[in-house]
This record gives C-alpha cells, sequence and structure tokens, in this order.
C-alpha cells in the first residue's frame, strides 16, 4: 500500500510569505550588523528562531488529516506575529529586545494550542503523558523572560529557550503514541522553504546591484551569486527527486541539517550583498566561506539521512572539498575578491555537473 500523498496547501503557502519578510530582514540586519560577538549570537539565534518558529507549524500541518476554517485563521494570525517578528527584529541589535522577545514567545505559545488542539481533535493519538506540550509552554517562557532580563542574562535565557525548543522533539514519555509525518508533504514543505530562502537571496544579490554601475566587477559577482542558486538547485532539488517519499533513517539530522542548510544560504547572500556594496571585503569572504563550507556539510548530512553513503563517495567528496578550500583560501589570502567568488562558485557548479554524472553516487547497489 503506497502512503498517502500529502500537498502543502494554499494557506501553508501564503503562510510562507510572512517568513520571506522575516528571512529578508534578517539578511539585511545581518549585512549591517556583525561587527561583535554579540551582534553574530543575535544572529544565530534569530536565524533559527525564525526556522523552529516555521517548522512547529508545518510539522502541526503535516499531522493534520484535514483544515478547518478555525485553523486556517489561527495560521493567518500566526503571520501577523511573523510580521511583528520582522518589524521589531532591528530593535535587537541596537540594545531593545524586548518587543521580539515577547513577540515570539507569544507566536509559540500560539503555536503550542495548535499542539492541544490536535489532541483534543484526535484523542486517539493523544499520548498520556504530555512533555512535549510542557516543553514548549516552558520555552515559550524563557523568551518572554528574556525580554524581560537584564542586559547580562537577556542572551543566555534566549539560548536556553532555542536550545529546548529544538531538543523537545527528543525527549520520550510513558505512553506516548507515535505519530508518523507524512514524508511526501515533509519533503515538499522544506523545499519550498528553501526555495523561498534561494528567491530570496537571488533578490538581495539583485538589489545590492541595482545602484552599481553595469562594470565587470559587479556583473562578475551578480552571475556568481546566480551560479551558486543554480548549483544549489541542482545539488538538492535533483537528489531529493531521486528519493521522493523515502523516509528519513534519522529525523532529527535530516531535519535540522535543513535548518542549518537555509542559515548558510542567508550567509552567502549576506556576503554577496556586502561584495556588492563595497563594505568590509574581508568580513564579506569570511561569510562566503563559512556559507559555503556550512552548505558542503548539511547538503552531505541530508544526503546521508535518505541512503547510505558508501566510504568511496565520502572520499570523493573530502578530495573535492579539500582542492576547493585550497583555491578559494589562495585567492582568499591575496585579497582577491572577484576571484574568490568566481573560484567558489564554480566549484559548486562543478560539483552540480559532477553529481549527475553519479560522481557523489554509490556505485555498487542501490541502499
Amino acid at each position: 500500500m503506497k502512503p498517502e500523498i500529502k500537498r502543502a496547501s494554499w494557506i501553508e503557502l501564503f503562510y510562507d510569505v510572512a517568513y520571506v519578510a522575516l528571512v529578508a530582514q534578517l539578511t539585511y540586519l545581518a549585512a549591517e550588523f556583525h561587527y561583535t560577538f554579540t551582534d553574530l549570537v543575535h544572529i544565530g539565534i534569530i536565524a533559527y528562531a525564525i526556522f523552529t518558529a516555521w517548522w512547529a507549524t508545518t510539522a502541526n500541518r503535516n499531522l493534520q488529516p484535514d483544515e478547518s476554517r478555525a485553523d486556517k485563521f489561527i495560521l493567518q494570525i500566526q503571520m501577523v506575529g511573523a510580521f511583528m517578528l520582522s518589524l521589531t527584529m532591528a530593535n535587537v541589535f541596537s540594545g531593545d529586545y524586548l518587543g521580539f522577545f515577547v513577540t515570539l514567545g507569544i507566536l509559540r505559545l500560539l503555536q503550542t494550542s495548535m499542539l492541544v488542539r490536535m489532541y483534543v481533535n484526535h484523542p486517539h493519538t493523544r499520548p498520556r503523558t504530555y512533555n512535549m506540550l510542557e516543553g514548549f509552554v516552558i520555552a515559550s517562557g524563557l523568551w518572554i523572560a528574556a525580554a524581560f532580563a537584564p542586559a547580562e542574562y537577556y542572551l543566555l535565557l534566549a539560548f536556553s529557550a532555542l536550545v529546548m525548543e529544538v531538543l523537545i522533539p527528543l525527549t520520550r514519555g510513558r505512553g506516548n503514541n507515535r505519530r508518523y509525518l507524512n514524508v511526501h508533504h515533509l519533503q515538499e514543505r522544506l523545499g519550498l522553504f528553501l526555495m523561498l530562502v534561494i528567491g530570496e537571496s537571488m533578490i538581495v544579490v539583485a538589489l545590492s546591484s541595482s545602484a552599481e554601475s553595469l562594470t565587470v566587477a559587479p556583473l562578475t559577482v551578480v552571475f556568481s551569486g546566480l551560479g551558486m542558486m543554480i548549483a544549489l538547485w541542482w545539488l538538492y532539488f535533483e537528489h531529493s527527486d531521486r528519493h521522493v517519499g523515502e523516509r528519513p533513517k534519522n529525523l532529527f539530522l535530516f531535519l535540522h541539517a535543513h535548518g542549518f542548510l537555509y542559515v548558510s544560504i542567508i550567509l552567502i547572500s549576506v556576503a554577496y550583498k556586502l561584495i556588492l556594496t563595497g563594505k568590509d571585503p574581508i568580513v564579506s569572504l569570511n561569510f562566503l566561506l563559512i556559507g559555503s563550507i556550512g552548505v558542503v556539510l548539511t547538503l552531505l548530512g541530508i544526503r546521508s539521512t535518505l541512503h547510505k553513503i558508501s566510504t568511496r563517495v565520502v572520499l570523493r567528496v573530502l578530495s573535492l572539498f579539500t582542492v576547493s578550500l585550497g583555491i578559494i583560501y589562495f585567492s582568499y589570502d591575496q585579497g582577491l575578491i572577484n576571484e574568490t567568488v568566481i573560484a567558489t562558485t564554480s566549484i559548486f557548479l562543478i560539483a552540480a555537473l559532477l553529481d549527475q554524472f553519479s560522481f557523489f553516487k554509490n556505485s555498487a547497489k542501490k541502499s
């Protein structure tokens, strides 16, 4: 019996629009505020909080067999919360974190209420223990507590809230019934969010270059950015199509590898924005290198959860990765900004091409 093919609904696609604003806002703020360790911590916490907030609703919709008017209304209220996060995000970097963390805490409480609603509407799958529900309530409280905490403690509370949200699904409660996520819907939603992040990155590159004269240097960077996104499309979506409906061997790794993939792409788009605007060339290259390394590791992690990766494939990846780092580091060390960008994009395009010729696939039987 084939598993049910559950598709993303119109309300889910509409819901994603709110997160376009969040991802775009974070990208522009990261390009402006990246000079201190606190700024970098803010970028990391906000980026992953965006992902966990998006995922909470996505997981709930995945487990729901249908959508009532009340469900759609609750999702649209959450969209308002997401827009409020976008409006208050900039204040965090200037030291005013009250609005953002209070809004985030309330949004997470609203999403927690969706979990309660699912328990009520589907009692046959309701667990006897509510450890996940309790954990999300505590995490929401920590977000709100971070909003009112003294300056020296708010980051600790915010980080604790984020860690709790990430680890809660790993908890085990007595009497819990197992509810399997619909794999088709899961893959589609993660792919759609990736497309959202890639699209936002392309917009950032286009807008950053609009005020520049059409000389060779900015055009090179612009088309390198486009080439990078094309390579990512081939490396992710072509591989995903070959494993449609395949349940990940480790859902936790599969899910959070996507989270780090999204963050890595945001870092790359920040790098392109800084390069095109002529700001902080060394910092921009650091963003580019960290983001690129993140993409490589997360793509490898995603693939490892879908099928067994042979030692031969790992060695090929590491060989290409090592040679690539050498080429990029040489360009970087010489202060050749455009050359570093071109080298990075070329390597990803070469990897995408090799992937189509089974260079990164197991030559043995399919697992």
